[in-house]
């Protein structure tokens, strides 16, 4: 009975970077143990202040050194190497004993969120148990069999795409006329709204890729004009509204 989870963990790694620039997104690529023991990682940022971003990167006392490693003037790469202290808190798969497989983490100016696979429920509890030895505060905020996600994931939403997306739909912000503004969707999800407008926009460019897209290419012999796949980029393309609003059109 494999689990999958999202978890709120109360590690300060980056968290001085973010507060620096509240309108990028920052998530975690990749995790790197050195031979001395030290922790590097390939943090992805994206969004309008970069500058502001790396500026934090230097104030941040959880950041030993870091370097760019490409990227475009809306989102970079970058190589981070953690304080000690700061990668025991995100050292995720030390803390599951090496039991679980996480495959997102994003940072908030509150706290990380991670979304993972666990074998079973004893793993989510030692999980827990070592957060909190560790100091890292612990919050679950989803839990479901692997089995219940097949719907949701048919359109190749992430779980936090999905929610931020019914949010939005729910408190009105895709009705003609609009109900509700960027700032109020963000403020339940412990999002900046220019954050928030980042996520719709990939949401809603995951929903045409995984639905209309593919039709589209078939009908035409072609993809849209200026139109990659996300998968072929990594990010959405940049023509698409900055407030995510081109889902009205679906």
């Amino acid at each position: 009975m494999t689990l999958y989870t999202t978890i709120q963990l109360g590690s300060p790694a980056l968290g001085t970077s973010v507060r620096h620039a509240p309108a990028v997104d920052v998530s975690l690529e990749q995790r790197t143990m050195t031979s001395d023991g030290s922790l590097d990682a390939t943090v992805r940022a994206r969004g309008p202040d970069l500058d502001a971003f790396e500026d934090g990167l230097d104030a941040d006392g959880t950041v030993s050194r870091w370097i760019p490693i490409g990227g475009t003037d809306t989102w970079k790469l970058y190589r981070t190497r953690f304080t000690e202290t700061a990668a025991e808190s995100i050292d995720y798969g030390g803390l599951a004993d090496g039991r679980a497989v996480f495959h997102s983490a994003e940072r908030t100016e509150r706290a990380w969120t991670v979304e993972a696979l666990m074998p079973d429920r004893s793993v989510l509890q030692q999980f827990e148990r070592n957060c909190e030895a560790a100091g890292v505060q612990f919050n679950l905020l989803q839990l479901c069999q692997t089995e219940e996600l097949e719907g949701g994931r048919q359109f190749g939403l992430t779980d936090l795409q999905a929610e931020t997306l019914f949010e939005a739909y729910d408190r009105g912000y895709y009705t003609v006329p609009r109900e509700t503004n960027l700032q109020e969707v963000a403020t339940p999800l412990d999002v900046s709204h220019q954050a928030l407008s980042e996520r719709l926009r990939r949401g809603v460019g995951s929903l045409i890729e995984n639905t209309i897209a593919d039709q589209w290419v078939s009908n035409s012999g072609s993809k849209p004009s200026g139109q990659d796949s996300a998968a072929d980029t990594g990010v959405i393309s940049e023509d698409l509204p900055t407030d995510g609003s081109v889902a009205l059109s679906l």
